[in-house]
């Protein structure tokens, strides 16, 4: 077992957010740039500039198995950035880059999950060792710089070069001074990770104090005195000021010297010089001659660009992105719940009953009006885009391929569609199980059954996400054999799982009858399990979420799972009704409509169960009085309020002694000593503070119908 290194615990969550972004960003590039079955320079450059700073962040935490592993991968990349055409076959260097962020991922889940700050550490030996051969088997081809060179200047390079302070600006070097923001402690290791990100883009680099890795203490140097960095550029100076100004931490810098003007004008070429200098009249005596001009409009623009930043953030120095820890967001969202269940208490206070308060009521509208923006802003905050989730199941699709030998294009649409951060955190593993089985049983193992279908060899899986009316609907689509009804049917019956007799089962009811626990279409568990397999478990997933899931499949032309989730889980819009002496909220994302009865609407099936007429259409009714019990005198449909609500494929209409109104409440879970009482699975998700101080229940229609 390892341990985390004393002192260091405060920066974990900034090393795991830094590096998982980092890893996020390496896994995007692979994908993309496997699909072009090659790399260019930026691309290379990139991964190494990724590998780089994770090795310097590892080290600096102190996990040493990290660190060598991106030490070893940013040796083989080296190679191929001093000559990229060394690369004949890519395809072992994605398979070996993947094998590297696989393993990062799993060594960062291990701390991440320590409970007092020990962990297992894993032995990468294996993955290094095949990271060193193919960098050997590389550097046959080529007579660029060896990686280990590059090594003896990589990690330690800035450390050997910063024995001095920053000389003067006399050689064509460039010496500025950057200040970290307040508060933001371990200064002298934010410096450090400063110097590994700039340091690629510099010939020389030095800087003061020159012992930021190893002693803490200079901390206070830099705080009083800033971090003087001294650089020559392989560019231009540009590059690296910004590069400076966009770094985590840094609050502003200052150019303390920049090329003399002499050395630079030696450095020039002498075609470049005018055959003889014109005076400039009414000149001061004592003004410095101009730098060159490529010198000086790179240190200009840096200079304005840093200056308008500051302008347009009244005098602020940089950043407009922050990282805020989630459990903050949470202690924030639900002060705001709060604050909206107060001002309703309010509002609606029953000692204001009957009363002119005119200056009252303009002040209440204002509180509202604030209130609706407050929360408006904190839900916006809280919203993430999907993109993160959709790339996870893209390398999901990308390693399947490759076991499974199918040729498969993943299209992905919408994944910018934003829903809050916890329900985002809810749908990897749904999604990923979908996707797992429209790979492995959706599309057709062999290319010839597609060709005879009419098909195309290459298959398509496809993902997408939208915004309706206050959901996201997320789809998970092939266009391989699709489900068999038939095949469906003749497995539940030999598990005996049907409910009614199989003449009276619909299409849409077969297929979704793989959502059952248990049931599976497969003979034998695969690795990736069967359709069918676990599906009840995607199935409570996202009905955890307040979500359904629908199949609709067709065979041989695909099946779509469709999934809808509501952008939120803690604010709902709902519509109270009354039943007895009970208010319960109904969320408005399911009801369809509202309407009195007629008698003349009014059936019965062959069970004698009450049916509705709608428009040529017969639903079922369902009295809330008798589901749970309730004493009411409204028992007449004629006298009562009808909800046709629909989920999950299904409708019913709810019938309710009469409607209060729309409202917008603040969703509260059960006192856990009710969980033993089960009754969640009674169609209930939670309940709400009313603006009397009294509970409403908020109805779950999935499970109210299902």
């Amino acid at each position: 077992m390892a341990k985390i290194e004393p002192g260091m615990e405060a920066m974990l969550d900034m090393y795991f957010y830094e590096t998982n972004s980092l890893l996020e960003q390496l896994d995007e590039i692979l994908l993309r740039t496997e699909q072009a079955n090659s790399f260019d320079s930026e691309d290379i450059k990139e991964i190494f500039r990724i590998m780089h700073t994770i090795k310097g962040s590892s080290a600096m935490m102190g996990f040493e198995n990290l660190s060598v592993l991106a030490h070893k991968a940013e040796d083989m990349f080296f190679v191929i950035r001093e000559n990229p055409d060394v690369i004949t076959d890519v395809s072992f260097v994605y398979d070996l880059v993947f094998q590297v962020s696989d393993s990062y991922k799993a060594q960062i889940e291990l701390i991440q999950n320590n409970t007092d700050g020990e962990y297992e550490q894993l032995d990468f030996s294996e993955l290094i060792d095949k990271l060193l051969k193919a960098r050997d088997a590389l550097l046959g081809e080529t007579k660029g710089e060896a990686p280990a060179a590059a090594a003896e200047t990589a990690p330690g390079a800035a450390s050997a070069t910063a024995a001095s302070a920053p000389a003067a600006s006399d050689n064509g070097s460039t010496t500025v001074r950057v200040f970290f923001e307040d508060g933001c402690q371990m200064e002298n290791l934010r410096a450090f990770l400063l110097i590994n990100t700039i340091k690629e883009a510099c010939k020389t680099l030095e800087y003061t104090p020159a012992d930021v890795e190893t002693n803490s203490d200079s901390s206070k140097e830099i705080i009083d005195k800033g971090f003087l960095i001294t650089f020559t550029p392989h560019d231009s100076v540009d590059e690296v000021l910004n590069a400076i100004a966009s770094a985590l931490n840094v609050q502003s810098y200052e150019i303390v010297s920049q090329p003399a003007p002499a050395q630079a004008a030696e450095e020039a070429p002498k075609t470049e010089l005018p055959p003889e200098p014109k005076p400039v009249a009414e000149a001061p005596a004592a003004a410095p001659a101009p730098a060159p001009a490529k010198e000086q409009s790179a240190v200009e623009k840096a200079k304005e660009a840093v200056e308008k930043v500051q302008q347009a953030a009244g005098g602020a120095q940089k950043q407009s992105l922050i990282s805020v820890n989630l459990a903050k967001l949470d202690a924030l969202h639900d002060i705001v719940g709060e604050i909206i269940t107060t001002e309703s208490m309010v509002i609606s206070n029953p000692d204001l009953e009957g009363l002119e308060l005119e200056s009252f009521n303009k002040a209440a509208r204002q509180l509202k009006k604030l209130t609706s923006e407050l929360q408006d802003t904190v839900m916006s905050i809280r919203m993430v885009p999907l993109a993160g989730v959709f790339q996870k199941m893209n390398r999901i699709v990308r390693d399947m391929k490759k076991k499974l030998n199918k040729d498969v294009e993943f299209v992905m649409e919408g994944e910018e569609t934003e829903v809050d951060k916890s329900i985002v955190d809810s749908l990897q593993d749904p999604l990923m199980h979908l996707v797992r089985n429209c790979m492995d049983h959706g599309i057709e193992e062999h290319p010839e059954e597609r060709t005879a279908a009419g098909k195309p060899e290459k298959g398509t899986l496809k993902l997408t996400a939208q915004n309706s009316s206050g959901e996201v609907i997320i789809t998970v689509s092939d266009d391989g054999g699709g489900i068999d009804p038939e095949k469906i049917m003749a497995k539940a019956r030999r598990q005996g799982i049907l409910t009614k007799p199989e003449s009276e089962y619909t299409v849409k009811e077969i297929q979704n009858l793989i959502l059952l626990p248990g049931f599976s279409t497969n003979e034998q568990v695969t690795e990736f399990s069967g359709r069918g397999v676990g599906m009840d478990v995607v199935k409570a997933n996202v009905e955890k979420c307040g979500g359904s899931i629908i199949v609709d499949s067709k065979k041989g032309a695909g099946t779509t799972f469709i999934i809808k989730i509501p952008l939120t889980l803690a604010i709902i819009d709902g519509m109270e009704v009354t039943v007895g002496d009970l208010v319960f909220t109904v969320p408005i994302s399911t009801i369809r409509e509202s309407f009195k009865a007629e008698s003349s609407q009014i059936l019965r099936d062959t069970s004698n169960n009450e049916m509705i007429m709608i428009r040529g259409v017969c639903y079922p009714i369902l009295r809330m009085h008798e589901k749970f019990g309730i004493d009411t005198e409204v028992t007449d449909l004629e006298e009562g309020i009808l909800l046709l609500v629909e989920t999950d494929n299904k409708s019913v209409c709810i019938f309710a002694d009469r409607l209060i109104g729309e409202q917008q409440v603040v969703v509260k879970p059960f006192p856990a000593y009710l969980n033993k009482y089960n009754i969640k699975d009674q169609g209930l998700s939670g309940c709400t503070i009313m603006g009397d101080g009294s509970i409403s229940l908020i109805i779950d229609t999935n499970t109210l119908i299902g």
